[in-house]
This record gives C-alpha cells, structure tokens and sequence, in this order.
C-alpha cells in the first residue's frame, strides 16, 4: 500500500472511531464516516469494502492498541500487591482517559451478539486480552486466596468482567466517576 493510501485508511479508521464513539453504531452511515475522513465513499469500499469491514478493522486497531498498551504496561510488575494495584489503577485510568475506546469496545460487543465476523473479531480481542492478564495472574497472583480455587484463566477472565462491567456503568452513567471507585473492589476480591 502507497504511503497516499496509508494515509486515506488511516484517516478512515480516525473518523469511523470518533464518529462511533460519539454517536454510535447505528447512528453512524458510511456517508458520514467519508465525510468526517474528508474522502469519497468508494474510498471506503475500496479500502474496507463495506461497513462491516471497515469496523471489523476497528476493531483489529482496538485489539493492537489496547493489548499492547497492556502488555507494555505490566511490564513493570513484579509482585502480587503490584498485580493488583496496576489493575485497579490501569483499569481506572483507562476508563477515565479512553472512555471513547470504551464506549467502542462496548458498540463492538453489542454487535457481536448478532453478527459472526463481529464475535468472531471480539473472541480474539477478549482472548488475546485474557491470555495477557492471565499470564500475569499465574506470574505474581499464584500465592493469592482466589486462585486457591480459581485458574489463571477464571482470574483473568472475572477481573476483565468485572473492569468491562464499571466501565459500562461509567459510561451509561454519564461519565459519573463515582462508578470508578468499585474497581478498588477488586483488591478484595482477587487478594
């Protein structure tokens, strides 16, 4: 691909992601995305051939994006209090800073509830996602109450819920941060 034609996907992707992050899914025509990306609706289709494509490669950018962000992150962990406390607090921030990524995220699995390419899209973020935090859990959570009876993979899996959860609540509460503060819940929980 052209520089040229990097930069046109690029700028695609930008607007599809502000304008259904603002709006919504349902709310957003591929018109408006050519608009906002100041570009012509065959470039769309050239690019990503329909609506559907185009955020199923919202959601591969979401995957990269915000797997990575994790990854990188937790890189700096090295004990279980450590575990924890990187949790609540990059779990916090993130649903104050990206709340657009949020609001994404939670558009995306709404429409995978009803579209296979869409689950079969959101499987892999949530699994590569899981896969990450489970990794950690068994590293430096293994001498923890919760995994007496409960996987790395349970763990992760109910500490990603849990986050997904409050941060929906933030979000349908209109950003209200006092749904923040059941993250430190988890403390409890998983300690």
């Amino acid at each position: 691909m052209h520089t040229e034609e990097k930069d046109t996907s690029k700028r695609i992707l930008e607007a599809a992601l502000n304008l259904i992050s603002q709006n919504g899914y349902a709310q957003v025509s591929m018109r408006d995305i050519a608009q906002e990306a100041g570009v012509a609706i065959s470039q769309i289709s050239y690019h990503y051939k329909n609506k559907e494509g185009l955020f199923i490669a919202l959601i591969r950018q979401l995957k990269e994006s915000f797997v990575g962000d994790i990854r990188e992150k937790m890189e700096g962990i090295s004990s279980s209090d450590g575990f924890i406390d990187f949790i609540c607090e990059y779990s916090k921030e993130s649903i104050v800073k990206d709340s657009d990524i949020h609001r994404l995220r939670l558009e995306f699995s709404n429409l995978a509830m009803s579209s296979e390419p869409f689950r079969a899209e959101f499987s892999v973020l949530v699994g590569e996602l899981t896969e990450v935090v489970a990794s950690y859990v068994a590293r430096y959570a293994s001498n923890l109450e919760i995994m007496k009876t409960h996987t790395p993979v349970q763990t992760a899996n109910f500490i990603i819920a849990f986050v997904l959860g409050v941060s929906t609540q933030y979000l349908a509460e209109g950003k209200n941060a006092r749904a923040l503060e059941t993250i430190d819940i988890l403390r409890a929980i998983v300690k």
